[in-house]
Protein backbone atom coordinates (compact mmCIF):
# COMPACT_ATOMS: atom_id res chain seq x y z
CA UNK A 1 0.00 0.00 0.00
CA UNK A 2 0.76 3.71 -1.04
CA UNK A 3 0.70 7.06 0.76
CA UNK A 4 -1.00 9.19 -1.56
CA UNK A 5 0.60 12.73 -2.01
CA UNK A 6 -1.01 13.82 -5.71
CA UNK A 7 -1.34 10.46 -7.70
CA UNK A 8 -0.71 7.33 -6.47
CA UNK A 9 -1.28 4.21 -8.36
CA UNK A 10 -3.19 1.77 -5.99
CA UNK A 11 -3.41 -0.68 -8.58
CA UNK A 12 0.22 -1.58 -8.15
CA UNK A 13 -0.47 -2.93 -4.64
CA UNK A 14 -2.73 -5.66 -5.49
CA UNK A 15 -0.91 -6.52 -8.93
CA UNK A 16 2.42 -7.06 -7.49
CA UNK A 17 1.68 -10.76 -6.15
CA UNK A 18 0.76 -13.73 -8.34
CA UNK A 19 -0.10 -17.15 -6.73
CA UNK A 20 0.57 -19.73 -9.50
CA UNK A 21 3.02 -19.89 -12.29
CA UNK A 22 2.73 -20.03 -16.51
CA UNK A 23 2.37 -23.56 -17.91
CA UNK A 24 5.04 -24.24 -20.22
CA UNK A 25 8.82 -22.38 -20.54
CA UNK A 26 9.48 -19.57 -23.11
CA UNK A 27 10.12 -21.14 -26.77
CA UNK A 28 10.74 -17.65 -28.71
CA UNK A 29 12.02 -14.06 -28.38
CA UNK A 30 10.67 -12.11 -31.16
CA UNK A 31 10.64 -8.26 -32.37
CA UNK A 32 7.02 -6.98 -32.37
CA UNK A 33 5.25 -4.82 -35.49
CA UNK A 34 3.55 -1.41 -34.27
CA UNK A 35 -0.05 -0.87 -33.51
CA UNK A 36 -0.80 3.09 -33.56
CA UNK A 37 1.13 6.18 -34.76
CA UNK A 38 1.78 8.96 -32.19
CA UNK A 39 3.71 11.13 -30.54
CA UNK A 40 7.70 9.79 -29.69
CA UNK A 41 8.47 8.16 -26.28
CA UNK A 42 11.15 8.43 -24.10
CA UNK A 43 12.18 5.16 -24.41
CA UNK A 44 14.91 3.73 -25.58
CA UNK A 45 13.56 1.19 -28.28
CA UNK A 46 17.34 0.02 -29.78
CA UNK A 47 17.78 -2.00 -27.46
CA UNK A 48 15.23 -3.73 -25.46
CA UNK A 49 14.66 -7.16 -25.57
CA UNK A 50 11.98 -9.55 -23.25
CA UNK A 51 15.43 -12.55 -23.43
CA UNK A 52 15.75 -13.67 -19.80
CA UNK A 53 18.89 -12.57 -18.17
CA UNK A 54 18.31 -15.11 -16.09
CA UNK A 55 15.85 -18.31 -14.73
CA UNK A 56 15.19 -20.29 -11.91
CA UNK A 57 13.35 -23.89 -11.90
CA UNK A 58 11.19 -24.07 -9.03
CA UNK A 59 9.62 -27.47 -8.84
CA UNK A 60 6.46 -29.51 -10.79
CA UNK A 61 4.57 -26.38 -11.53
CA UNK A 62 1.32 -28.69 -10.22
CA UNK A 63 2.78 -29.18 -6.94
CA UNK A 64 4.06 -25.48 -6.15
CA UNK A 65 1.76 -22.57 -5.42
CA UNK A 66 4.31 -19.97 -4.62
CA UNK A 67 3.30 -16.13 -3.23
CA UNK A 68 5.56 -13.95 -5.30
CA UNK A 69 5.85 -9.87 -4.55
CA UNK A 70 8.66 -8.12 -6.43
CA UNK A 71 9.38 -4.87 -4.49
CA UNK A 72 12.14 -2.43 -6.61
CA UNK A 73 14.93 -5.83 -7.47
CA UNK A 74 14.07 -7.67 -4.37
CA UNK A 75 11.58 -10.81 -5.39
CA UNK A 76 10.05 -12.33 -2.33
CA UNK A 77 8.04 -16.04 -2.53
CA UNK A 78 7.22 -19.06 -1.34
CA UNK A 79 7.98 -23.10 -2.02
CA UNK A 80 7.17 -25.69 -0.11
CA UNK A 81 7.26 -24.34 3.58
CA UNK A 82 10.03 -21.70 2.81
CA UNK A 83 10.19 -18.43 2.17
CA UNK A 84 13.05 -16.75 -0.18
CA UNK A 85 14.29 -13.67 -0.76
CA UNK A 86 15.76 -13.63 -4.40
CA UNK A 87 17.78 -10.94 -6.14
CA UNK A 88 16.12 -10.37 -9.40
CA UNK A 89 18.64 -8.28 -11.24
CA UNK A 90 21.78 -10.59 -10.64
CA UNK A 91 19.68 -13.82 -10.30
CA UNK A 92 20.60 -15.18 -6.80
CA UNK A 93 18.97 -16.26 -3.26
CA UNK A 94 19.86 -13.66 -0.47
CA UNK A 95 18.30 -15.66 2.33
CA UNK A 96 15.29 -18.18 3.20
CA UNK A 97 13.25 -18.39 6.34
CA UNK A 98 11.15 -21.28 6.90
CA UNK A 99 7.77 -20.46 6.60
CA UNK A 100 5.18 -20.70 3.85
CA UNK A 101 3.47 -17.47 2.89
CA UNK A 102 -0.11 -17.33 1.93
CA UNK A 103 -0.01 -13.67 1.29
CA UNK A 104 2.34 -10.40 -0.57
CA UNK A 105 5.32 -9.40 1.21
CA UNK A 106 4.96 -5.02 2.14
CA UNK A 107 8.26 -3.75 2.90
CA UNK A 108 9.11 -0.30 4.41
CA UNK A 109 12.54 -1.31 3.02
CA UNK A 110 14.25 -1.91 6.69
CA UNK A 111 12.12 -4.79 7.76
CA UNK A 112 9.27 -7.28 5.28
CA UNK A 113 6.36 -8.77 6.73
CA UNK A 114 3.71 -11.63 5.43
CA UNK A 115 1.19 -14.11 6.87
CA UNK A 116 2.26 -17.48 6.44
CA UNK A 117 0.00 -20.80 6.34
CA UNK A 118 -0.28 -21.30 10.36
CA UNK A 119 -1.89 -17.96 10.94
CA UNK A 120 0.99 -15.49 11.70
CA UNK A 121 2.02 -12.32 11.11
CA UNK A 122 5.60 -12.36 10.75
CA UNK A 123 8.26 -9.59 10.47
CA UNK A 124 11.91 -10.36 9.30
CA UNK A 125 14.66 -7.89 8.53
CA UNK A 126 14.81 -7.50 4.85
CA UNK A 127 18.95 -7.27 4.83
CA UNK A 128 19.75 -10.80 7.22
CA UNK A 129 15.95 -12.80 6.87
CA UNK A 130 16.42 -12.28 10.71
CA UNK A 131 12.95 -12.47 12.68
CA UNK A 132 11.92 -9.27 14.59
CA UNK A 133 8.55 -10.74 15.75
CA UNK A 134 5.28 -13.05 14.59
CA UNK A 135 2.00 -12.66 16.13
CA UNK A 136 -0.83 -14.52 16.05
CA UNK A 137 -3.74 -13.61 13.59
CA UNK A 138 -7.65 -12.51 14.57
CA UNK A 139 -8.72 -15.61 12.18
CA UNK A 140 -7.18 -18.75 13.12
CA UNK A 141 -7.19 -21.92 10.85
CA UNK A 142 -8.91 -25.49 12.12
CA UNK A 143 -6.40 -28.47 12.36
CA UNK A 144 -5.82 -29.62 8.54
CA UNK A 145 -6.51 -26.12 7.39
CA UNK A 146 -4.23 -23.13 6.03
CA UNK A 147 -4.89 -19.53 6.75
CA UNK A 148 -6.78 -17.55 4.17
CA UNK A 149 -5.03 -14.04 4.12
CA UNK A 150 -7.06 -11.51 2.07
CA UNK A 151 -5.45 -8.47 2.16
CA UNK A 152 -1.47 -7.06 3.42
CA UNK A 153 -0.79 -3.62 3.46
CA UNK A 154 1.87 -1.18 4.98
CA UNK A 155 1.26 2.78 5.38
CA UNK A 156 3.36 4.60 8.12
CA UNK A 157 4.09 2.56 10.44
CA UNK A 158 1.27 0.20 10.57
CA UNK A 159 0.38 -3.43 9.14
CA UNK A 160 -3.16 -3.65 7.78
CA UNK A 161 -4.19 -7.25 7.62
CA UNK A 162 -7.21 -8.14 6.02
CA UNK A 163 -9.12 -11.62 6.88
CA UNK A 164 -11.97 -14.12 7.48
CA UNK A 165 -12.02 -11.58 10.72
CA UNK A 166 -12.55 -8.21 9.08
CA UNK A 167 -9.88 -6.33 8.97
CA UNK A 168 -6.55 -5.39 11.54
CA UNK A 169 -4.08 -2.63 12.36
CA UNK A 170 -0.86 -4.04 13.78
CA UNK A 171 2.00 -1.40 15.16
CA UNK A 172 4.50 -2.28 12.42
CA UNK A 173 7.37 -2.18 14.92
CA UNK A 174 5.98 -4.24 17.46
CA UNK A 175 3.29 -6.34 16.66
CA UNK A 176 0.44 -5.22 19.02
CA UNK A 177 -2.87 -4.73 17.83
CA UNK A 178 -3.86 -1.21 17.43
CA UNK A 179 -7.40 -1.49 16.39
CA UNK A 180 -9.79 -4.24 14.30
CA UNK A 181 -12.85 -4.19 12.25
CA UNK A 182 -14.84 -7.00 12.22
CA UNK A 183 -16.82 -7.95 9.59
CA UNK A 184 -16.42 -10.55 6.64
CA UNK A 185 -13.85 -10.10 3.66
CA UNK A 186 -12.63 -6.09 4.32
CA UNK A 187 -9.99 -4.81 3.31
CA UNK A 188 -9.45 -6.69 -0.15
CA UNK A 189 -8.19 -3.58 -1.81
CA UNK A 190 -6.78 -0.84 0.51
CA UNK A 191 -6.36 2.62 -0.32
CA UNK A 192 -4.15 5.01 2.29
CA UNK A 193 -5.13 8.49 1.65
CA UNK A 194 -3.15 10.16 5.39
CA UNK A 195 -6.41 10.13 7.71
CA UNK A 196 -8.89 8.15 5.79
CA UNK A 197 -8.54 4.13 4.47
CA UNK A 198 -10.61 3.15 2.42
CA UNK A 199 -11.49 -0.55 2.10
CA UNK A 200 -13.55 -2.78 -0.59
CA UNK A 201 -15.64 -4.66 0.83
CA UNK A 202 -18.29 -7.88 -0.60
CA UNK A 203 -21.61 -7.11 0.22
CA UNK A 204 -23.77 -10.29 0.09
CA UNK A 205 -27.50 -10.55 -1.53
CA UNK A 206 -29.54 -11.45 -3.99
CA UNK A 207 -26.00 -10.42 -5.81
CA UNK A 208 -22.61 -10.61 -4.62
CA UNK A 209 -21.20 -7.09 -5.37
CA UNK A 210 -18.43 -4.65 -3.69
CA UNK A 211 -18.71 -1.75 -1.47
CA UNK A 212 -16.53 0.40 -0.12
CA UNK A 213 -16.12 2.10 3.45
CA UNK A 214 -14.20 5.09 4.50
CA UNK A 215 -12.01 4.01 7.61
CA UNK A 216 -10.29 6.42 10.33
CA UNK A 217 -6.37 5.29 9.84
CA UNK A 218 -5.97 6.35 13.27
CA UNK A 219 -8.97 4.53 15.43
CA UNK A 220 -10.46 2.02 12.89
CA UNK A 221 -14.21 3.48 12.98
CA UNK A 222 -16.12 3.54 9.87
CA UNK A 223 -16.17 7.03 8.16
CA UNK A 224 -18.63 6.27 5.93
CA UNK A 225 -20.25 3.16 3.76
CA UNK A 226 -20.91 3.22 -0.08
CA UNK A 227 -23.23 0.51 -1.55
CA UNK A 228 -24.38 2.50 -4.72
CA UNK A 229 -22.95 -0.06 -7.58
CA UNK A 230 -20.61 -2.64 -7.21
CA UNK A 231 -16.89 -1.15 -6.61
CA UNK A 232 -13.76 -4.07 -6.87
CA UNK A 233 -11.05 -1.69 -7.97
CA UNK A 234 -9.23 1.76 -6.81
CA UNK A 235 -7.73 3.32 -9.59
CA UNK A 236 -5.69 6.17 -7.68
CA UNK A 237 -6.47 9.13 -5.66
CA UNK A 238 -5.27 12.96 -5.09
CA UNK A 239 -5.93 14.72 -2.32
CA UNK A 240 -9.81 15.39 -2.26
CA UNK A 241 -11.57 12.45 -4.09
CA UNK A 242 -10.47 8.94 -5.62
CA UNK A 243 -11.36 7.02 -8.52
CA UNK A 244 -12.61 3.38 -9.17
CA UNK A 245 -14.67 1.82 -11.49
CA UNK A 246 -18.22 0.52 -10.92
CA UNK A 247 -18.77 -2.73 -13.13
CA UNK A 248 -22.59 -2.95 -12.40
CA UNK A 249 -23.59 -4.70 -15.80
CA UNK A 250 -27.47 -4.15 -17.00
CA UNK A 251 -28.78 -3.02 -20.10
CA UNK A 252 -29.72 0.14 -18.19
CA UNK A 253 -25.56 0.88 -17.49
CA UNK A 254 -24.79 1.89 -21.49
CA UNK A 255 -21.10 1.95 -21.38
CA UNK A 256 -18.69 -0.28 -21.15
CA UNK A 257 -16.36 1.74 -18.99
CA UNK A 258 -18.48 3.92 -15.87
CA UNK A 259 -15.63 5.26 -13.71
CA UNK A 260 -16.78 7.06 -10.49
CA UNK A 261 -14.71 10.00 -8.70
CA UNK A 262 -15.67 9.88 -4.96
CA UNK A 263 -15.43 12.31 -2.00
CA UNK A 264 -12.93 11.24 0.20
CA UNK A 265 -14.30 12.55 3.16
CA UNK A 266 -18.24 11.17 2.99
CA UNK A 267 -17.77 8.63 -0.16
CA UNK A 268 -20.45 10.22 -1.83
CA UNK A 269 -19.92 10.19 -5.70
CA UNK A 270 -18.62 13.75 -7.17
CA UNK A 271 -19.24 12.84 -11.37
CA UNK A 272 -19.40 9.99 -13.13
CA UNK A 273 -16.98 9.39 -16.28
CA UNK A 274 -18.33 6.92 -18.97
CA UNK A 275 -16.69 5.33 -21.95
CA UNK A 276 -17.08 2.94 -24.75
CA UNK A 277 -20.97 3.15 -25.27
CA UNK A 278 -22.44 -0.21 -25.64
CA UNK A 279 -25.91 -2.04 -26.43
CA UNK A 280 -25.67 -4.68 -24.14
CA UNK A 281 -22.96 -4.64 -21.23
CA UNK A 282 -23.61 -8.04 -20.91
CA UNK A 283 -21.71 -8.87 -24.41
CA UNK A 284 -20.16 -5.80 -24.56
CA UNK A 285 -18.20 -4.70 -21.71
CA UNK A 286 -14.45 -3.87 -20.33
CA UNK A 287 -12.82 -6.46 -18.93
CA UNK A 288 -10.76 -4.43 -16.76
CA UNK A 289 -9.98 -0.69 -16.38
CA UNK A 290 -6.49 -0.23 -15.37
CA UNK A 291 -4.96 3.88 -14.87
CA UNK A 292 -1.86 5.89 -13.65
CA UNK A 293 -3.06 8.24 -12.49
CA UNK A 294 -2.55 10.53 -16.15
CA UNK A 295 -4.98 8.16 -18.15
CA UNK A 296 -7.43 5.43 -17.86
CA UNK A 297 -6.81 2.15 -20.10
CA UNK A 298 -10.19 0.54 -20.98
CA UNK A 299 -9.61 -2.75 -21.72
CA UNK A 300 -12.13 -4.57 -24.19
CA UNK A 301 -13.25 -7.85 -24.01
CA UNK A 302 -12.09 -9.80 -27.17
CA UNK A 303 -14.30 -9.81 -30.73
CA UNK A 304 -14.76 -12.85 -31.82
CA UNK A 305 -16.48 -11.44 -34.88
CA UNK A 306 -13.45 -9.15 -36.17
CA UNK A 307 -11.04 -11.43 -34.54
CA UNK A 308 -9.03 -8.69 -32.35
CA UNK A 309 -8.69 -7.11 -29.17
CA UNK A 310 -8.69 -3.53 -28.32
CA UNK A 311 -7.39 -1.40 -25.26
CA UNK A 312 -8.78 2.59 -25.42
CA UNK A 313 -6.92 5.28 -23.43
CA UNK A 314 -8.62 8.22 -21.83
CA UNK A 315 -7.01 10.93 -20.35
CA UNK A 316 -7.85 11.05 -16.86
CA UNK A 317 -8.94 14.78 -16.88
CA UNK A 318 -11.04 13.86 -20.58
CA UNK A 319 -14.42 14.09 -20.50
CA UNK A 320 -17.51 11.52 -19.91
CA UNK A 321 -18.02 10.07 -23.46
CA UNK A 322 -14.90 11.55 -24.79
CA UNK A 323 -13.59 9.65 -27.81
CA UNK A 324 -10.07 7.92 -26.88
CA UNK A 325 -6.91 9.69 -27.85
CA UNK A 326 -5.07 6.00 -28.46
CA UNK A 327 -6.73 2.67 -29.47
CA UNK A 328 -4.34 -0.52 -29.19
CA UNK A 329 -5.07 -3.43 -31.31
CA UNK A 330 -4.01 -7.63 -30.56
CA UNK A 331 -4.68 -11.04 -32.15
CA UNK A 332 -5.62 -12.11 -29.10
CA UNK A 333 -7.49 -11.26 -25.74
CA UNK A 334 -5.79 -8.91 -23.28
CA UNK A 335 -4.91 -11.10 -20.13
CA UNK A 336 -3.00 -8.08 -18.41
CA UNK A 337 -1.92 -4.83 -19.03
CA UNK A 338 1.13 -3.96 -16.23
CA UNK A 339 2.06 -0.42 -15.80
CA UNK A 340 6.28 0.05 -16.19
CA UNK A 341 7.90 3.50 -16.70
CA UNK A 342 7.51 6.61 -18.93
CA UNK A 343 4.65 5.05 -20.99
CA UNK A 344 5.64 1.80 -21.37
CA UNK A 345 3.28 -1.17 -20.45
CA UNK A 346 3.89 -4.96 -20.53
CA UNK A 347 0.96 -6.55 -21.93
CA UNK A 348 -0.09 -10.70 -21.31
CA UNK A 349 -2.25 -12.03 -24.39
CA UNK A 350 -4.30 -15.03 -23.94
CA UNK A 351 -2.17 -17.19 -26.70
CA UNK A 352 0.78 -16.69 -24.49
CA UNK A 353 2.67 -13.78 -26.15
CA UNK A 354 4.13 -11.09 -23.82
CA UNK A 355 4.61 -7.31 -25.18
CA UNK A 356 5.79 -4.36 -24.25
CA UNK A 357 4.55 -1.63 -25.87
CA UNK A 358 5.16 2.12 -26.07
CA UNK A 359 1.51 3.74 -25.74
CA UNK A 360 2.48 7.35 -26.82
CA UNK A 361 3.85 5.87 -29.83
CA UNK A 362 1.94 2.73 -30.23
CA UNK A 363 5.26 0.92 -31.31
CA UNK A 364 5.58 -3.28 -29.78
CA UNK A 365 9.50 -2.36 -28.39
CA UNK A 366 9.38 -6.11 -28.02
CA UNK A 367 7.62 -9.86 -27.60
CA UNK A 368 8.46 -13.22 -26.33
CA UNK A 369 6.19 -16.14 -27.25
CA UNK A 370 5.05 -18.43 -23.88
CA UNK A 371 2.69 -21.83 -24.05
CA UNK A 372 0.56 -22.05 -21.51
CA UNK A 373 -1.97 -20.05 -19.75
CA UNK A 374 -0.76 -16.49 -19.03
CA UNK A 375 -0.29 -15.44 -15.07
CA UNK A 376 0.96 -12.08 -13.58
CA UNK A 377 4.09 -10.53 -14.84
CA UNK A 378 5.73 -8.42 -12.03
CA UNK A 379 7.19 -4.87 -13.02
CA UNK A 380 10.16 -4.14 -10.46
CA UNK A 381 12.78 -1.44 -10.86
CA UNK A 382 15.33 -2.60 -13.59
CA UNK A 383 13.85 -5.93 -13.92
CA UNK A 384 10.47 -7.66 -14.22
CA UNK A 385 9.84 -11.47 -13.53
CA UNK A 386 7.92 -13.55 -15.93
CA UNK A 387 6.57 -16.22 -14.97
CA UNK A 388 5.99 -19.71 -16.60
CA UNK A 389 5.49 -23.47 -15.99
CA UNK A 390 7.83 -23.93 -12.66
CA UNK A 391 9.64 -21.59 -13.09
CA UNK A 392 10.53 -17.81 -13.01
CA UNK A 393 12.85 -15.75 -15.60
CA UNK A 394 14.12 -12.30 -14.86
CA UNK A 395 14.29 -9.71 -17.95
CA UNK A 396 15.92 -6.37 -17.53
CA UNK A 397 12.92 -3.29 -18.16
CA UNK A 398 13.28 -0.91 -21.22
CA UNK A 399 15.48 1.96 -20.40
CA UNK A 400 14.42 5.50 -20.66
CA UNK A 401 16.44 7.61 -22.94
CA UNK A 402 18.57 10.06 -21.70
Amino acid sequence: MYTIQKKTVTRLVTTGMAVALLASPISSVLPGPGNVAAAASAVDKSSHSLKPIWTKTLGDPSKINPQTTLIKNNLYYTVGKKYIAFDALAGKTRWAYPAAAVSQTVTDGQSVWFTDATGRLIKLNAATGKLQWKVKTQSQPGKKESYVNLSLHEADGVIYVGDAYGLTAYNASNGKVKWKLKGSAHGYKLLQTGKILVATTVIDGALTTSGLQGIDAQSGKVKWKQTDGDHQDILFSNDKSFYTRDVTEGIDAGYAANIDEMNLTNGKIMATRSYIPVDFVEDQSASDVVSDGEYFYVIEKYDETQKKAVVSRFPAASRSKAEPDQTYKFEAGVAEWSLGDAGIVYVRLDNGKLLTLDTNSGRTLASAQYKGTPLPTLIGQDVIVVQHGGQISGVKKAAASQ
